[in-house]
């Protein structure tokens, strides 16, 4: 589904063991301000003791109508954050990405992907949601939801497919779960950024429950009301289950969390923490859909290091353990490996930013300062300017999004 261009940014010593600060070791604790102890710091500083500066260390005050407006810069004692970080990356970015990926069509605004015939799906539609609102453009993240709200199923959750009049494709009509819940969080961090989004966002959260979360409490990927379906690990994402939990008052979200990490540790590999793309619900196998670590779970380290950084849940931390090793090993990051740490058949290139960014997330945790640094400026390398051949719809969409958490300008403004 994700045909992507090839890119040969050829990212030197992104985390090969030869390359490592001097003081960093793997732990399986939050970033302290060694590197080495695991045990939560109070500045979320880099392995070697040098502070990670991402431009102004405090957030902007309340302007223009926001509460929380770019840089919100919150950097969390839990995680450990690149010492090259700039907020300025993130802006340079968004305004690449704002003109390239999202266009206006009738009811609103679409995010689309030039690289397959200028076409939608809800993915990109809450990634840009999530994008807008961290970067305080209620316009943007206006003109996206209503949208999504006007492609609406009778699962009151938004059509996962559209062509380039955004029109739903046909046989599409069924929803995707990853948008559903990126687009539910957006909806919190709006109502906190602007107010006013109360209703839709609990209105997605309870269309989310009912349809896509299983008996069991598994959060499915889809609304098919299949229960046994395979699982996607890319779309499991715990943090935002305890958010809808304190925004819906439903105590199940908690179950819902746990559950996901019960799945998360069934379908990871035992040595090197890769999931597959989709795994088999009842025994963790890989499952035919995707057996290999690709382009979907690629987004998991992503996902888990919000909990991580957020919540500083220690299930977060320790899963990400063993993935934050592995890609610290690798001289470069590939698009694609078997669950044991080879790489995938067929042909796989270093540089893309939606492997890249997310694999640099598992090192936050535990702050591996050499995997921090060279993922980060890898993918600003992408996504900054969007002239690079590997800068398309995914790479833009992931490049940003890493970027915005390694800089802390992707904070849990429900907690606040």
């Amino acid at each position: 589904m994700r045909a992507l261009a090839p890119g040969f940014v050829v990212l030197a010593c992104l985390g090969a063991a030869g390359c490592l600060e001097p003081s960093q070791s793997m732990s399986t604790g939050a970033g302290g301000t060694s590197g080495t102890t695991g045990t939560a710091g109070t500045t979320g500083t880099a392995g070697t003791g040098a502070p990670a500066m991402c431009g102004p260390q405090n957030p902007a005050p309340a302007a223009g109508g926001a509460n929380y407006p770019f840089p919100q810069h919150r950097l969390s004692a839990s995680c450990g954050y690149p010492t090259n970080c700039n907020d300025a990356d993130v802006m340079t970015s968004w305004t690449t990405y704002k003109g390239k990926m999202i266009v206006s069509v009738s009811g609103g605004l679409r995010v689309q992907r030039p690289e397959n015939s200028n076409d939608t799906v809800s993915e990109g539609i809450a990634y840009g949601m999530l994008m807008s609102v961290v970067m305080a453009d209620k316009t943007t993240f206006d003109g996206l939801w209503g949208f999504a709200k006007s492609k609406r199923n009778g699962s009151g959750l938004m059509s996962w497919h559209l062509d380039s009049s955004g029109n739903v494709m046909s046989g599409a009509n069924g929803a995707a779960s990853d948008a559903d819940e990126d687009m539910a969080f957006a909806l919190l961090l709006a109502d906190k950024q602007w107010g006013g989004y109360t209703s839709d966002a609990t209105t997605q959260i309870a269309s989310i429950l009912s349809h896509e979360v299983s008996s069991s409490n598994v959060f499915l990927p889809d609304d098919s009301g299949n229960q046994n379906t395979d699982i996607n690990p890319s779309y499991l994402s715990p943090a935002y289950y305890k958010a809808f939990q304190a925004a819906s008052g439903q105590s199940r979200w908690g179950t819902v969390a746990d559950q996901a990490y019960t799945m998360l540790n069934k379908c990871a590999n035992g040595t090197t923490g890769l999931v597959p793309d989709w795994c088999v619900q009842s025994s963790g196998a890989p499952s035919s859909r995707g057996m290999t670590y690709g382009y979907d779970a690629a987004r998991t380290p992503f996902r888990v290091a919000l909990d991580a950084c957020w919540n500083a849940d220690s299930r977060a931390a320790t899963f990400l353990m063993k993935m934050g090793t592995f890609f610290n090993a690798q001289s470069n990051v590939l698009d694609g490996y078997n669950l044991d740490g080879t790489t995938a058949s067929g042909n796989h290139y270093p540089g893309q930013a939606a492997f890249v960014g997310p694999a640099g997330t598992s090192g936050m945790p535990a702050n591996v300062a050499n995997l921090l640094r060279n993922s980060y400026a890898s993918v600003i390398s992408i996504t900054k300017t969007g002239t690079s051949s590997a800068y398309n719809y995914y790479n833009g969409s992931w490049g940003i999004l890493t970027e915005m958490l390694m800089t802390g300008n992707l904070a849990n403004l429900t907690s606040l």
